[in-house]
């Protein structure tokens, strides 16, 4: 593992198509975000029901040729085989549901690529009945092209590495079975063929991985702000909007926490604009290190940050906030601790039943916080803390 890692840094930094930072992230997607698995399995599915409505429609219209090429013998069964692999493509097609998830597309995806090896080995076990010098050999030749095709659509997927090769070496191996146990191919040709399948294999890897790199370079620029690097306003909105969705419908805890540095205003005054930018980023950066893996931090205004915790009830958006006034925002140049006013509410406890009651609900108490002295959270039923001495 270690030398495929020093191999793909080495990629990296030579290529310049992605940082050595972003490493991890291509190679699996246990470091995404959750809103970044989510967008990604929304796209997976979308692109699994337009490529399996297309097959849907060719693989019937393949048995055109079947007619044309092939003995009435050997024909209904390929029809028949055809049929249920129909059936399956028109099924991905039609697919819909509330909540995508990046498993569930996943398996979709592995469904739909293991069908054509499959119908290619289905068929395969009639075809091989035909003698090669026969003409009606050259069906045998187009079937064993679905693999291949198989392979290839794999390059249409932004994946990780690990999901790229899991689910080619699962075609490859299906389709090397295919070929020894059917005979499908003969014995000399079996390792151009295998070495024509593993370039095909290296090419898929590269694409998806790219397209992986340049999805996370995209949605990164377009949500997240450039300084802080948590997600902007408009797109915590649109992640509060889904989280609230998400925890109405499975009944499930979410707090918010919007946290208001105190008295920065002041600090152009004293000190001058990039001391007050550093008290920001520094602000971001311990905030964000708090976070859970699917906690999103968004920069709300120019000195306020909002916590979206999914899962999280009262009595745990209460530690957090805890914490982050026990563990202080950074320092002033002259060593005064930055502070904050907190607001946090959570969607059960408080008996919300938009997300917009929410914004208003955690505005209201950031601001009573504020007025009682700063330096304090004020949460469910307004229960008022403050920070350890």
């Amino acid at each position: 593992m270690s030398v495929f890692r020093s191999f793909i840094q080495h990629l990296g930094d030579n290529s310049r198509i992605y940082s050595i930072g972003e490493l991890d992230k291509l190679i699996s997607s246990d470091e995404h975000p959750a809103y970044m698995r989510k967008h990604r399995a929304e796209l997976l599915l979308e692109r699994i029901r337009f490529i399996a409505s297309l097959l849907s429609i060719l693989i019937p219209l393949w048995l055109v040729i079947d007619f044309l090429l092939l003995p009435l013998n050997l024909f209904w069964p390929i029809v028949a085989i055809r049929l249920l692999s129909t059936v399956h493509f028109v099924y991905l097609a039609r697919y819909r549901t509330e909540q995508a998830t990046l498993k569930t597309s996943l398996l979709l995806l592995a469904g739909m690529l293991i069908n054509l090896p499959l119908t290619f080995f289905a068929s395969a076990h009639y075809l091989a009945m035909v003698p090669p010098e026969s003409v009606y050999h050259l069906p045998m030749a187009l079937y064993t092209l679905l693999p291949y095709i198989a392979v290839g659509l794999l390059g249409l997927f932004p994946l990780t590495l690990l999901e790229c090769a899991v689910l080619a070496l699962l075609i490859a191996m299906l389709t090397v079975t295919g070929w020894s146990y059917y005979a499908t191919v003969p014995a000399l040709e079996l390792l151009p063929t295998l070495w024509l399948l593993i370039i095909i294999l290296g090419i898929v890897l590269f694409t998806s991985t790219i397209q992986l790199q340049y999805m996370i370079s995209m949605i990164t620029r377009t949500d997240h702000d450039p300084v802080t690097g948590a997600q902007t306003r408009k797109s915590g909105v649109q992640s509060l909007a889904k989280a609230f969705q998400q925890a109405k419908l499975q009944n499930e805890f979410l707090s918010i926490a919007l946290v208001d540095l105190d008295n920065v205003q002041n600090i152009i005054a004293e000190f001058d604009y990039a001391t007050y930018d550093h008290v920001v980023l520094e602000a971001a950066d311990i905030l964000s290190d708090g976070l859970r893996h699917n906690d999103m931090l968004v920069h709300w205004g120019e000195k306020v940050f909002m916590m979206i915790l999914p899962g999280t009830d009262c009595k745990g958006a209460r530690i957090i906030a805890q914490r982050v006034l026990n563990q202080g925002l950074g320092t002033l140049p002259d060593g005064r601790p930055v502070t904050a006013s907190i607001g946090v509410c959570e969607r059960s406890a408080d008996e919300i039943e938009e997300w917009s009651g929410m914004l208003e609900l955690v505005d209201n108490r950031r601001d009573d916080a504020k007025r009682q002295g700063k330096d304090r959270y004020i949460i469910c039923n307004e229960e008022i803390g403050m920070a350890a001495e």
